[in-house]
């Protein structure tokens, strides 16, 4: 179901404010400067896509600031992929500087101080991500924030041509797309970090790098099958078990505590589909031996059993639908 909001029911004194409100309820709360506060003019459209959401915007320049104090906000990390339509937006974070021309895409972190702007009347489409989704199919995503996407070339033009599409079929109504889409453009996206040009030669040309991604790309290929072992891993990749062991050693986390993450945040996310299936069969889906084993690591990670995580997905879904 469509969330629109626009600022023009509102005095031109208040627009700013009403704006401010926008943004803090569709993505978390922000600092906003504008050019001309009295005569700023806004509107946002938004959907929702399973855990994810999608949203388009429309307004005049101004400056989008997230500041340390305000950081509390949120009970959970967000990841925001904007992709501007028609102007150039210039984004800052950790040190790091972008400037994304229409066409492109950048990616936004809540849990770190940014500067977002543009100088003109922009249209843009984000993509709205929870940070547990992010995290579960991208190792360290913040090392992608404040980068420039192409959007015009490779993967990167797949990802933003299918965020385009999804958009314009939600524009014309079409509002009851399958979450399957959102799970899409998430398999885009990551495509499309992971074979940036930038980000391979400043760190995935390291060999420990590449091995690794190229592990990662297999067990999420075959979490279904229950019998996935460091010795059938490191045999696909041709690589010694010993030194699969050695290359999760450089990232803080066991292999077998990483593999156990993955199965969990898929089983997670499939909590949250609307089309029924009983937790036996989706916890032989993502690798679990048995449902009992399922639920109690499910609840281990998350403090909640997975009926109870369903019920809690169904309830935030009915309350959306009306």
């Amino acid at each position: 179901m469509m969330q629109h909001y626009s600022t023009s029911a509102a005095a031109p004194a208040e627009r700013h404010r009403r704006w401010q409100e926008i943004i803090g309820q569709t993505y978390f709360n922000l600092q906003l400067d504008f050019l001309d506060p009295a005569r700023f003019e806004g509107d946002l459209s938004c959907w929702q896509l399973g855990q994810q959401s999608l949203s388009r915007l429309s307004s005049g320049p101004l400056s989008y600031r997230r500041v340390r104090g305000e950081m509390h906000d949120t009970a959970e990390e967000q990841f925001l992929v904007s992709l501007p339509r028609q102007s150039a937006i210039f984004f800052s974070q950790m040190g790091r500087e972008a400037h994304c021309g229409a066409g492109h895409f950048i990616l936004e972190r809540s849990n770190d101080p940014y500067e977002f702007h543009h100088t003109r009347a922009n249209n843009l489409w984000v993509l709205k991500i929870p940070g547990h989704l992010l995290r579960a199919r991208l190792r360290n995503p913040e090392r992608y924030c404040a980068v420039t996407f192409d959007g015009s070339h490779s993967i990167g033009a797949l990802f933003a041509d299918y965020l385009g599409a999804v958009g314009r079929r939600l524009e014309q109504g079409d509002d009851c797309l399958h979450p399957l889409v959102g799970q899409q453009l998430l398999e885009l996206f990551v495509a499309a970090t992971e074979g940036n040009p930038a980000v391979l030669d400043s760190q995935a040309s390291c060999v420990r790098a590449a091995h690794l991604n190229r592990i990662e790309r297999y067990v999420r290929a075959n979490l279904a099958d229950t019998r996935l072992a460091p010795e059938q891993i490191a045999g696909a990749c041709r690589i010694s078990v010993r030194y699969l062991h050695d290359l999760f050693r450089d990232t803080g986390q066991t292999f077998g505590l990483w593999l156990r993450e993955q199965r969990l945040a898929g089983a997670r996310q499939a909590l949250g589909s609307p089309q029924p299936q009983t937790l036996a069969q989706l916890a032989y889906q993502w690798g679990f031996t048995d449902q009992s084993h399922f639920s109690r690591v499910f609840k281990q990670r998350y403090g909640c059993t997975p009926r109870e995580e369903r019920e809690r997905l169904q309830a935030a879904r009915l309350g959306k639908a009306h």
